[in-house]
């Protein structure tokens, strides 16, 4: 295993090739009349949309911004609902069953970005939109080493001719977001003239050729975010008094759209409620084992008592004094993921070999403010490359209090289910594999409930089959972690559909939930930029587990944990819904 440091990375080469075969063969089969719709309905989204392009490695637009105009929207609008009718009108009953899924889920995502456009319309009510396809579309090119450098410098020059443009729409655009939105938006921007003045030009270094070009497109970007700093500070943010909840009515409509699930959001809302209290209940037996142990000769109290909760915390916080600081973290996370891929290996969950390197590294400030930690996968057209595990430094204005307090809820043992959840076997693992899947609708469109259904079930399962030698410690994260999942399903709701404040939130966090009040700060305010992404975890947990327990009944003596695991990664990135119809033959 090849290992390469520098003084703000680690770098890990790591296995991740499945050797699952596809469900649809590898072959290449003749263009259908639902491949050429399909392929030209991806076009057309790239076309309007360059930085997801770019993301996804479809690189003929790298030299393009998204168009955020009035005029582009709409046409943008007319565009998907043109494609709504042809799908509804398309002969979905003479397709084969994986073609009839891939109908299904380009239907339901064209029904989302529509409502996103013309009724959420955060075009004109986020200014993280902006910030984020300025930041996006710059990083993306420096970062993944998917071409020759002189191309992709020559790419991020066109975008940096386009970024006043893009700024004016912004100006133009934007009116009454709320609050929180535009205070991470100077700070996101703060970030984004950082990343062209130092990173892009320290990119360029390499190639004189391109310098003066570079340093040439540089000034009036930079000139241009300059007066969007201003703008932001000074005109948008004392008048930025607009609601960041979306409202009963969108949320659930939202929701439906996010989750493609067969659960409604007022069954999720019950089962998330109904498993705070089980897992809660777990939470308290194992922590009061283990303050029998770190205390003997002491009474344990009733569950549910000031004095069990007390225990409960007195433990955690035990838990809490090992962890590490700012200068190891990434060192102990690269160590984390050499220690669970053996683990793997050894119980043989899943079948491994070495391929793609995953750079643990900190996260660029441009996205920073939204998660603590993730992982940016290279696009499905991009598979050769490079991944990276994103931790977010600590910030300079947080007091040693409040960096403190970070690194006690991410101790030594919740670092692990993390990185369980990030990488190995989580998203590291399933995003790799989905992205050979020859699915380009699963592929530029997976779903988030079974990308983060699979990586909550990963921490749940590796826990189960001993991980650490079965330490309670680790045990007792794992369920605070998974905690963190439930509470986040009730907080998506309550928030937007419902008129749950800060105090209240707060407190169903840090005394529901065991967080330390850094995370759960964090937290409100993750909650409050997003929507319903933040249900998707609980709703994917809860259908990946469902499915496990149908596929089990189908099989009988059969069945095999590492045959189910690797069936359920042999399909791309579909809403477990239809991963139920390729498995097991239900669901609708």
């Amino acid at each position: 295993m090849r290992v390469q440091r520098t003084a703000r990375t680690v770098t890990l080469v790591i296995a991740l090739v499945f050797l699952i075969p596809l469900a649809l063969g590898c072959g290449r089969r003749a263009a259908t009349a639902f491949d050429r719709m399909v392929d030209e309905f991806i076009d057309g989204y790239f076309a309007a949309h360059p930085v997801a392009a770019t993301t996804t490695g479809a690189h003929r637009f790298d030299s393009e911004l998204d168009d955020l105009s009035p005029e582009a929207v709409t046409a943008e609008i007319g565009r998907l609902k043109d494609f709504q009718a042809r799908i509804r009108s398309f002969p979905s009953s003479r397709l084969a069953l994986d073609d009839r899924i891939d109908l299904a889920i380009l239907e339901d995502r064209i029904r989302l970005e529509i409502l996103e456009l013309e009724d959420i319309q955060e075009w004109k009510h986020n200014p993280l939109v902006y910030t984020g396809v300025v930041g996006n579309g710059i990083f993306l090119l420096i970062a993944r080493d998917f071409a020759p450098l002189e191309e992709r410098l020559d790419s991020a020059v066109a975008r940096l001719e386009k970024i006043p443009g893009l700024v004016e729409q912004a100006k133009r655009n934007l009116d009454n977001p709320p609050e929180i939105h535009t205070e991470t938006a100077v700070r996101q921007n703060r970030g984004n003239i950082r990343l062209i003045r130092e990173d892009l030009h320290r990119a360029a270094e390499d190639v004189p050729s391109r310098r003066d070009a570079i340093a040439r497109a540089s000034a009036p970007a930079i000139a241009a975010l300059e007066d969007f700093q201003i703008f932001l500070e000074e005109d948008l943010l004392p008048r930025s008094k607009g609601d960041f909840r979306l409202g009963p009515v969108l949320h659930e409509k939202k929701l439906e759209l996010t989750l493609q699930s067969t659960l409604t959001p007022q069954e999720i809302t019950k089962r998330a409620w109904r498993e705070f209290y089980r897992v809660r209940e777990e939470i308290f037996e194992i922590a009061a084992e283990l303050y029998r142990e770190d205390f003997p000769g002491t009474d344990t109290p009733s569950m549910g008592t000031p004095e069990g909760e007390r225990v409960v915390k007195k433990v955690l916080a035990r838990i809490a004094e090992e962890h590490p600081d700012e200068e190891n973290i990434l060192p102990y996370i690269q160590q984390t993921l050499i220690d669970l891929e053996t683990f793997i290996e050894e119980k043989d969950l899943l079948t491994l070999d070495k391929s793609q390197e995953l750079n643990v590294t900190w996260m660029p400030e441009f996205s920073q403010g939204v998660a603590i930690a993730g992982l940016e996968s290279p696009g499905p057209l991009d598979r050769q490359l490079d991944a990276f595990y994103y931790v977010m430094p600590i910030p300079e204005a947080w007091s040693a209090r409040e960096t403190e307090s970070f690194f006690r809820e991410y101790n030594n043992y919740m670092v692990q289910i993390l990185t369980i959840h990030e990488a190995m076997p989580g998203h590291f693992v399933q995003i790799y594999h989905a992205n050979r899947h020859p699915s380009m609708v699963r592929q530029v469109f997976g779903s988030g409930t079974f990308i983060e259904g699979w990586a909550v079930y990963c921490e749940r399962m590796i826990t189960d089959a001993g991980y650490m030698d079965d330490d309670p410690r680790l045990k007792l994260q794992q369920l605070k972690f998974y905690l963190r999942t439930v509470v986040n399903a009730i907080l998506d709701v309550e928030i937007h559909a419902g008129r749950i404040n800060e105090e209240a939130a707060l407190d169903l966090m840090i005394n529901g939930g065991y967080q330390e009040p850094s995370e759960a700060r964090g937290k409100w305010t993750r909650a409050r930029l997003t929507s319903a992404q933040l249900t998707t975890y609980f709703a994917g947990i809860q259908a990946i587990l469902d499915l496990k327990e149908k596929y089990r009944d189908m099989k009988g003596d059969a069945f095999g944990l590492k045959e189910f695991h690797e069936a359920v990664l042999a399909h791309g990135s579909p809403p477990p819904k239809y991963l139920e119809q390729i498995l097991v033959g239900s669901g609708q």
